[in-house]
């Protein structure tokens, strides 16, 4: 199973990620984010780490050109698009991408091709878990990223019921809305079981 950590704002955290064997790191470039890096320190976290491990940056409905500058500037691997990109939008992102979608947008993934699926909350990191039926049933036919409300404690079961590709979490591995490396390690540790 690989996971994604996402969400990474410092070099502990990405550290102990990177040691607990995640697959890929998430820098959060969306201005309007709690979560939000900024690109310098973005850089010299994925400048320590991006030998052992994949580094995603997340943006969403931004000009492409910036997120091109940001690309080659941190060094990235991957794009994930947050927002209502189009198909079209996609095409012309250079870099891998992971479109992201929701129960709303779930309808439209075959209208996106040459990409990754993450699927979501329709709020991001507020509601109910994603219904993990409907997640099983789009991870038959999409390699999918399960994301939305997974946390150490529930991320077994979620994996046991939809077999993703990959599982994603940000919230679900922070207290206080600081990330807490005991629960990254915990977090990656039984997602990594199956």
């Amino acid at each position: 199973m690989k996971v994604k950590i996402c969400g990474i704002r410092t070099i502990e955290a990405a550290i102990a990620a990177v040691e607990a064997g995640a697959d890929f790191l998430g820098f959060n470039f969306v201005p309007t984010s709690r979560r939000r890096i900024e690109v310098d320190i973005a850089r010299q976290i994925a400048k320590e780490v991006k030998e052992k491990i994949y580094i995603v940056g997340v943006f969403q409905n931004q000009d492409i050109e910036k997120i091109e500058d940001i690309v080659e500037y941190v060094g990235l691997g991957f794009v994930q698009l947050h927002g209502d990109e189009s198909p079209a939008y996609v095409e012309q992102v250079k870099t891998k991408v992971i479109k992201v979608f929701n129960s709303k947008t779930i309808n439209t993934m075959s209208r996106y091709s040459d990409c990754m699926y993450l699927l979501d909350r329709d709020k991001q990191g507020e509601g109910e878990m994603i219904d993990l039926e409907k997640a099983r049933v789009t991870a038959k036919k999409f390699s999918l990223f399960l994301a939305g409300g997974l946390t150490p404690e529930n991320v077994k079961d979620a994996i046991e019921k939809v077999r993703p590709y990959a599982v994603d979490v940000a919230s679900g591995v922070e207290t206080n809305g600081e990330q807490d490396l005991e629960k990254i390690k915990l977090f990656i540790e039984r997602a990594k079981v199956l």
